[in-house]
């Protein structure tokens, strides 16, 4: 058999939507590029601890990381949707490469010192406050959008996966080579990433760049009336930013003082948090098989069940039982992650796309140091029983109110009208579905129906 029959082979096993070029290539260097993000916390927490520095000095660093994705996020989403998203996104790993580069050398030269360690936190963070829904933007332009559930299945499984064992090649890292060396191999990831950007060719979907005769302010404006016009997406944020201002705050500050007091100390919590990680897989897996006529409903009942994981804290029960609960509530956590990414890209205008997931993420994802701030004070106030007690039965009857919304009950996914052509499309032609006909580029759906009225279809994600 020729090399070129066994890479042909090799490709038609792949999931459909691995067989599009343009998806695989970032596909490969995103979940590199994931694995080394997935590396730093661990390298950054003993590069800071062995140069001196203290627990506070920790937070400024990492904070360093944070703070620019909440302030530039909507101007990321903003400059994505003007530029090609495709170089944006190679510029954001260049910086990042040059960000981690610059700390892992410094390291390992011992010329280090908290300032500069801050600064290129800060580099790395305003690039991936870029690079995040210039990314959103991006998928929804390489893969057609029945299968764009499919794309983010994927994308979420690596993340997973690579935060299950990022760590762990993190502590081997910095035992046999030190938190430089490990900095060095994130910046590495990041230029794979780059490399794999630079092989992509143009998206089937072009993007129609926004903001021509514009102001960035207008541009911006533009994006948040295309987010609140959408009743089923900002309802799912504001659950979201619930989510992040009182469930997942309640987990990851008062969590681990339950486990100190009650459940024998941070053997059950490491149990109990690898349980929500397991948890995350298999949600991703389940995301990326079942393909459920509604999207969003979908995902209604398997976010109830984070609660049994804060309420079984809050008893508390056996760390074996606690553990069972967090997979199940990683299962949810991971499949709304997923449903909602792609309602987003299917739903969304192409040339808005990036704009509206920034709203997205910095309405939900932006709550979280708030809630971690003041969860412990709440519970000081109260009780740290009580506390966890509000967010596992808020999470308990969130399915009730979501359900309630008929808009995001009621949303409809895009289906593949033939599997099996999609599956066979040759690798020249990786859009198959949207270059059958001659190559014409697909009209964007009209803003706010999310159907294609090419296909009179209505659209999933």
């Amino acid at each position: 058999m020729s090399d070129n029959a066994a890479s042909s082979g090799v490709v038609r096993r792949l999931p459909p939507v691995l067989r599009q070029r343009n998806f695989r290539l970032f596909f490969t260097g995103q979940s590199l590029s994931i694995v080394g993000d997935a590396i730093v916390p661990v390298a950054l927490a003993f590069a800071v601890l062995e140069h001196g520095g203290d627990p506070s000095d920790l937070g400024l660093v990492l904070g360093a990381g944070i703070l620019p994705s909440v302030l530039l996020v909507l101007m990321g989403g903003v400059v994505a949707d003007r530029v090609q998203r495709r170089r944006l996104m190679m510029v954001c790993d260049v910086a990042r490469v040059v960000s981690q580069g610059l700390q892992g050398m410094l390291l390992l030269t011992g010329h280090t010192n908290l300032a500069a360690i801050i600064v290129l936190q800060l580099v790395w963070g305003s690039a991936s406050a870029f690079f995040r829904p210039g990314s959103t933007g991006f998928i929804a332009e390489a893969v057609e959008p029945a299968r764009l559930q499919q794309a983010n299945g994927l994308v979420g499984l690596s993340e997973n996966i690579a935060y299950m064992i990022g760590p762990v090649i993190s502590g081997i890292l910095v035992a046999t080579a030190g938190p430089g060396a490990a900095l060095l191999v994130d910046a590495g990831t990041f230029a794979a990433s780059a490399v794999a950007l630079s092989l992509v060719r143009a998206p089937g979907r072009r993007q129609v760049p926004a903001g021509a005769g514009t102001s960035l302010l207008a541009d911006l404006v533009a994006g948040w009336h295309e987010f609140r016009s959408r009743s089923w997406l900002w309802s799912m944020v504001l659950w979201a930013a619930s989510f992040h201002l009182l469930a997942l705050p309640a987990m990851l500050v008062l969590g681990p003082a339950v486990a100190q007091q009650h459940l024998g100390g941070s053997t059950a919590w490491a149990t109990i948090a690898t349980g929500s990680g397991v948890g995350a897989v298999v949600g991703g897996i389940v995301a990326l098989r079942y393909r459920p006529r509604y999207l969003l409903r979908a995902t209604f009942a398997p976010l109830g069940l984070y609660g049994l994981a804060l309420v079984a804290l809050a008893v508390p029960l056996s760390t074996p039982v606690i553990a069972a609960a967090a997979i199940l509530g990683g299962i949810g956590a991971a499949m709304f992650n997923v449903y909602l990414f792609t309602a987003i890209q299917q739903q969304v205008p192409l040339h808005a796309v990036s704009r509206v997931a920034a709203y997205d993420w910095l309405g939900s994802i932006a709550m979280l140091p708030v809630g971690q701030a003041m969860i412990g004070p709440a519970a000081s106030a109260t009780s740290t029983r009580t506390m966890l007690t509000v967010a596992g039965l808020w999470m308990l009857i969130s399915p009730a109110v979501l359900f309630l919304v008929r808009s995001a009950r009621n949303l409809q996914a895009v289906q593949a009208t033939d599997d099996a052509s999609a599956a066979t499309t040759p690798e020249a032609e990786p859009f198959s579905l949207l270059n059958a006909g001659g190559g014409a580029e697909p009209p964007e759906p009209r803003p706010g129906t999310g159907r294609d009225p090419g296909r009179g279809r209505g659209r999933r994600r």
